[in-house]
């Protein structure tokens, strides 16, 4: 299956998609960094976080607005969607992918043993629960295992080239870049809006 078929899979799985880091929601507002014609995969639901599709690409890309900088506000964590799913299954959320591209390997598997720890102590059972119920869900809906993405996540983004990304007006404006096509962003307003499906089941939020 392509990328865009197994996301119209996974949306329709009854789960809390919220409780792994992929929240939907309708008439999510894309953020001066987002590019054009981003399809939205889901949210973390903080500091902006959002993963999206790109027009003809199977990749999963990762948006984030918060610590990024021009060169890394869009980059890589999936060469497809199964695979960022695996991924997700071995994080057991997508925070951890999120922050993959400024982490360090030892950074990377010191935050995978404090959500590890936090499951063992008992905290917020409910949300671990929600989430272990998800998980176990998209790995029997795909028949997908656990894969370490710490390596092949830095791949895909070494080799990635944020040159052939096409952003809004806005963009340019907020980084006080020269505009390629000449034009400005209307203050204050955002170009387009991206639309979360919640349909076929899917926890709405």
């Amino acid at each position: 299956m392509s990328t865009r078929e197994d996301l119209a899979r996974f949306r329709a799985l009854e789960i809390d998609a919220s409780s792994i880091g992929l929240e939907r929601s309708a008439g999510f507002k894309p953020y001066f960094c987002t590019p054009e014609g981003a399809e939205p995969v889901g949210t973390l639901g903080c500091d902006g976080v959002h993963f999206i599709l790109l027009p003809g690409d199977q990749r999963v890309f990762c948006v984030d607005p918060a610590m990024g900088e021009e060169g890394t506000y869009v980059l890589p964590v999936g060469a497809d969607f199964r695979e960022f799913l695996s991924f997700l299954l071995y994080c057991r959320d997508a925070n951890p992918l999120s922050q993959i591209w400024r982490m360090t390997e030892e950074q990377f598997r010191a935050l995978l043993a404090e959500d590890s720890a936090a499951r063992e102590r008992g905290d917020m059972p409910e949300y671990f629960a929600a989430s272990d119920a998800a998980l176990t869900a998209v790995a029997e809906a795909f028949g997908l295992e656990p894969w370490d993405p710490f390596a092949p996540v830095k791949a895909l983004q070494r080799a990635f080239d944020p040159a052939g990304l096409v952003f809004s007006d806005e963009y340019y404006d907020v980084l006080g870049l020269e505009n390629p096509r000449g034009t400005a962003a209307a203050s204050g307003a955002h170009p387009y809006t991206l639309e979360i499906p919640t349909e076929t089941g899917g926890e709405e939020t």
